[in-house]
C-alpha cells in the first residue's frame, strides 16, 4: 500500500502532553472506560492521548481490576490527579468483561467509548467519533480503521460487510457505542473471559439489526506488544482458541438480518440533501480569544504536488506560539502526506467521517467552537461554494482564498474563476504569480482589486547542490557508465499531457542527431509514461534515455543535470523550477504562467510556444520550428562559456527574493495585518444575500456528480468485489485493463436506461 510506504509510525498519540488544554463547558457526552491490569508502562501515554483530544466533554472510568503490578497505586493516583474528568475505581480482580460492565453502570452520559489501558487514540478521535454518530442517527456504533504498533507495524483498513464480520472480526475494541443498545445486547460479560468479547458484542448487535459506522482514517492505535493481552492469551492456547471460536460461531449463526454499514467516504447519491444547516450547539468556545490566534484552512487534500508542499511549506513554517492551525480537507485521499501535516496542525478530513450534506456545518461548528480569527481556502472545490454562506454567518472572520493556477478547459478558468466569482466576500486573494494576477484583472475582470502575489518558495539549504552525496544514492550510481562524461537534460515533471512529455523525446532527438554526448534523465511517472517510452523505442533512444520512474527524493537529479527542460502549455510557477535553479541548474522553460517572473537570461531561457492549451493537449503534430526553438535553447546553455556563472546565478536569484522563509514571513504579516484592521466586507450585502448563498452551495451539492464513494451501497456486490480482488489474476487484469485505457473507456460509457435500472434493482 502507499499508505503503508508515507505513514508515519514515530507520530505516536500522547507521547507528550500538549501545554494548552481545551476548555471543558458543562457536563461531559462521551463516557471513556477502561479496564486496567498491570500496564504501567503504557497508562501514562494513554492519559496523554486522551488528555489531548480536541473534544474535551468526556469523562473518564478506570477500573483498576485488582492489578497486582508494584506501583499501581502511584501511577493510577498520578493519572487521576491530572485532571478532574478522570475518576479511577479499584477493586478485585473480575475479569475485564465484568471490569466493562462496571464501568458501565458508573457512565453519566449515553455514549460509552471503550479503550484498553495501554492503547491510544487519534487526537480528534473523540470529536469525529461523535459527530459522525450524531449526524448518522440510524448507527448504533461507530469505529475507525487501525494502527498497529509497538511490536510489528502495519495499517489495519477493512471494509465492513455481514458475512465477513461472521467469519473474522474487522472491527476494531475501540468503539463509540449507544450505551442504550449496549445494554440491550447485555453489555460485555455474558460471555466469559476466554472469548473475544468485542467480537461477540459486534454479532449481537448485528444480530438485532443494529447499524455500525466506519470511519476512513487511522483513528485508534493498537499496540502490538501486549504483554499477557487477551488476544495473545487466547490464540496462543489451543483449547482457549478452540472454546472461543465455538461461542463467537454459534453467535455468527444468530446474525441473519442483511445489514448495510455506514462507510464513509459515503456514497455521493447519500447526500442529495444539500441545504446548508448548522449543529446544535450551544457550548462555550473551547479556545478564548486571546493574543494567539486561531487559524482555519480548507485544503482538498494531502497529496504530493506543488500545491501540496506550498500548503505543508506554510503550515510547518508559521510559528506555533503565534497560531493555532486547523485544517480541514474535502476530497478523499489517501494517507500520503497527512502525517507530515499532522505535526504541525489539527487535521478534520470531512469525506472520513461526515456525509457531505454535514460538512459545512461541521465547519462552521469549527469556527464557532474554536473562536477562528482567519480562514484561507485553496484548491478545494467545495471549499469555494461553502465559503460565501460561512461569510454571511461569521462576517466579522477574515476569509481569503489562494490560487495556483487557472485552466480554460475546466469550468471557464477553474478556481481562478472561482474566486472573482466570489471575490467580492473575500478579504484578500492570494496568488503565485504577477502573471495570474494580471490574468484575473483583465482577462476574468475582477472587480475587487485585493489580489497579491505571493510566491511559493523553496527551500535553499535544502536544495543545496554541495550537500548531496551522490554515493548515496545507488540507484542513480548504477547507471554512471551510461552518463559519466556526458551532458544532462532533465525533465522532471508529472508525465501527462499538458507537460508535454513526447515533444520533449523529440527534442532531444534533433539534440541527439547533432552531436552523442547527451542523455535524458526522465524523472517522474503519469498517464503519458507509456506513450513517451513508446517514442524513445521507436527513435532508438534507449541508451541515451534513462526512466527513473517518481521519486520523493529529487535532489541528486537536479545535481546531476546541466540543463532542465519545461515545455508545458500550462502552468502557474512550477515547484520544479524554484527547486532547479536552487539547486543552481540552469532552466529551459515555456513561456506560460508565470516562468518568466523566476527564469531570465542570467539562469536558463524562456521559449514562446506554437501549440498553445486552446489546440488541446492530445495534439502531437509538433511543428519543426518549435521543436528547433527548444533545440537551440538548450544548446544555447549547454554550450555557455559562462556556464559556471549562470549556475551561480540560478542560485542566487532564489536566496535573493524566492524562498520558503519569504513566503512564510510575508503570509505571517498578511495575516496579522488583516486580523488587527479587520474586515472590510460589507455586513449589509451579506445578510441580503445568505438566501443567495445557501442556495449556491446546494446547487453545488446536488450537481456535483463526482464519484465521492469508494464503497458501494450493494453489500453483494461488495462481497464479490472482494473475493475477485482477492485473486491475483483478477488484480493482474484490472491492472491491464487500467494502463491500456481500456478502464477509462469503460467508465466513460454510458449505459443504457433499461441496464442502469436492472443493476441498481439488483
Amino acid at each position: 500500500m502507499e499508505e503503508e510506504e508515507y505513514f508515519d509510525y514515530s507520530n505516536e498519540p500522547g507521547l507528550e502532553l500538549k501545554s494548552e488544554l481545551s476548555n471543558n463547558d458543562g457536563e461531559p457526552l462521551i463516557s471513556i472506560i477502561t479496564p486496567y491490569y498491570n500496564t504501567k508502562n503504557y497508562i501514562k501515554q494513554t492519559a496523554y492521548s486522551i488528555l489531548n483530544q480536541t473534544f474535551p466533554y468526556w469523562e473518564w472510568i478506570i477500573i483498576n481490576d485488582g492489578s497486582t503490578e508494584e506501583g499501581t497505586k502511584d501511577i493510577l493516583k498520578e493519572i487521576s490527579n491530572l485532571d478532574k474528568r478522570i475518576r479511577v475505581i479499584s477493586r478485585e480482580n473480575k475479569g475485564r468483561t465484568i471490569t466493562r460492565d462496571e464501568a458501565i453502570k458508573e457512565s453519566k452520559t449515553d455514549l460509552i467509548f471503550t479503550l484498553d489501558s495501554d492503547d491510544l487514540i487519534h487526537p480528534t478521535m473523540l470529536e469525529c467519533a461523535y459527530w459522525s454518530l450524531k449526524t448518522n442517527p440510524k448507527a448504533t456504533w461507530v469505529y475507525s480503521d487501525l494502527v498497529n504498533f509497538d511490536g510489528k507495524e502495519f495499517l489495519w483498513k477493512k471494509k465492513f460487510s455481514v458475512e465477513k464480520e461472521k467469519k473474522d472480526n474487522v472491527i476494531s475494541v475501540c468503539a463509540l457505542i449507544k450505551k442504550e443498545a449496549l445494554l440491550e445486547v447485555g453489555g460485555y460479560a455474558i460471555v466469559d473471559k476466554d472469548v473475544h468479547e468485542d467480537w461477540h458484542l459486534w454479532l449481537r448487535l448485528l444480530e438485532k439489526g443494529h447499524i455500525p459506522a466506519r470511519m476512513d482514517f487511522y483513528g485508534f492505535w493498537y499496540r502490538n506488544k501486549k504483554e499477557g493481552g487477551i488476544l495473545s492469551s487466547i490464540n496462543s492456547d489451543k483449547s482457549k482458541t478452540k472454546h472461543s471460536n465455538k461461542v463467537i460461531k454459534e453467535q455468527a449463526k444468530k446474525v441473519t438480518k442483511k445489514v448495510n454499514a455506514i462507510q464513509f467516504p459515503t456514497p455521493f447519491t447519500s447526500n442529495f440533501d444539500g441545504t446548508p444547516y448548522k449543529f446544535e450547539w450551544n457550548r462555550k468556545p473551547i479556545y478564548e480569544k486571546n493574543e494567539k490566534k486561531h487559524l482555519l484552512f480548507i485544503f482538498p487534500w494531502f497529496h504530493v504536488g506543488g500545491a501540496d508542499k506550498f500548503n505543508y511549506d506554510l503550515i510547518a513554517g508559521l510559528d506555533k506560539t503565534k497560531y493555532d492551525i486547523t485544517i480541514v480537507t474535502t476530497e478523499p485521499s489517501e494517507y500520503i502526506w497527512r502525517c507530515k501535516f499532522e505535526k504541525h496542525a489539527t487535521i478534520f478530513d470531512l469525506t472520513t467521517f461526515l456525509n457531505r450534506k454535514d460538512w459545512v456545518a461541521f465547519i462552521h461548528y469549527l469556527i464557532y467552537s474554536r473562536n477562528i480569527d482567519f480562514v484561507m481556502q485553496s484548491n478545494s472545490f467545495y471549499g469555494y461554494y461553502a465559503l460565501p454562506w460561512l461569510k454571511a454567518e461569521f462576517p466579522e472572520v477574515i476569509f481569503t482564498d489562494y490560487v495556483h493556477s487557472h485552466d480554460l478547459s475546466w469550468r471557464n478558468g477553474g478556481y481562478a474563476r472561482d474566486s472573482v466569482a466570489i471575490s467580492k466576500l473575500l478579504d484578500s486573494t492570494y496568488t503565485c504569480t504577477k502573471y495570474l494576477k494580471n490574468v484575473m484583472y483583465n482577462d476574468m475582470k475582477r472587480s475587487n482589486q485585493n489580489v497579491k502575489p505571493i510566491y511559493i518558495g523553496v527551500d535553499y539549504n535544502e536544495f543545496n547542490e554541495a550537500n548531496i552525496n551522490l554515493a548515496d544514492y545507488p540507484n542513480i550510481i548504477k547507471y554512471e557508465n551510461l552518463y559519466k562524461d556526458k551532458k544532462i537534460i532533465l525533465f522532471l515533471a508529472r508525465v501527462s499531457e499538458e507537460k508535454r512529455p513526447v515533444f520533449v523525446v523529440r527534442v532531444f532527438n534533433e539534440i541527439y542527431k547533432t552531436r552523442k554526448d547527451v542523455m535524458l534523465f526522465v524523472v517522474g511517472d503519469g498517464p503519458e509514461f507509456a506513450d513517451m517510452k513508446d517514442e524513445v523505442k521507436k527513435l532508438n533512444l534507449e541508451n541515451n534515455v534513462i526512466f527513473f520512474g517518481m521519486q520523493t527524493d529529487t535532489k541528486p537529479y537536479y545535481k546531476l543535470a546541466d540543463v532542465q527542460i519545461i515545455a508545458s502549455l500550462t502552468e502557474g510557477l512550477t515547484l520544479t523550477t524554484y527547486e532547479s535553479l536552487s539547486m543552481g541548474t540552469p532552466v529551459v522553460t515555456a513561456d506560460v504562467g508565470g516562468q518568466k517572473e523566476l527564469v531570465d537570461e542570467t539562469c536558463g531561457r524562456v521559449v514562446t510556444n506554437i501549440q498553445t492549451a486552446k489546440d488541446g493537449y492530445a495534439n502531437k503534430n509538433y511543428t519543426k520550428e518549435e521543436i528547433d526553438r527548444y533545440k537551440n535553447a538548450l544548446l544555447e546553455i549547454l554550450d555557455n562559456p559562462n556556464y559556471s556563472e549562470m549556475c551561480k546565478n540560478c542560485r542566487n536569484k532564489v536566496i535573493n527574493g524566492f524562498s520558503i522563509n519569504d513566503m512564510v514571513q510575508n503570509m505571517d504579516n498578511e495575516i496579522i495585518s488583516l486580523i488587527s484592521e479587520g474586515t472590510k466586507v460589507s455586513k449589509e450585502a451579506l445578510e441580503e444575500n445568505k438566501d443567495v448563498y445557501g442556495q449556491y452551495l446546494a446547487l453545488y451539492n446536488q450537481c456535483d456528480w463526482r464519484d465521492y464513494a469508494r464503497f458501494s451501497e450493494n453489500p453483494r456486490y461488495e462481497q464479490l468485489r472482494t473475493r475477485l480482488w482477492d485473486n491475483p489474476l483478477y488484480r493482474a487484469f484490472i491492472r491491464f485493463l487500467q494502463k491500456t485505457g481500456i478502464m477509462n473507456l469503460i467508465k466513460k460509457t454510458e449505459l443504457p436506461e433499461k441496464i442502469k435500472n436492472k443493476v441498481n434493482k439488483n
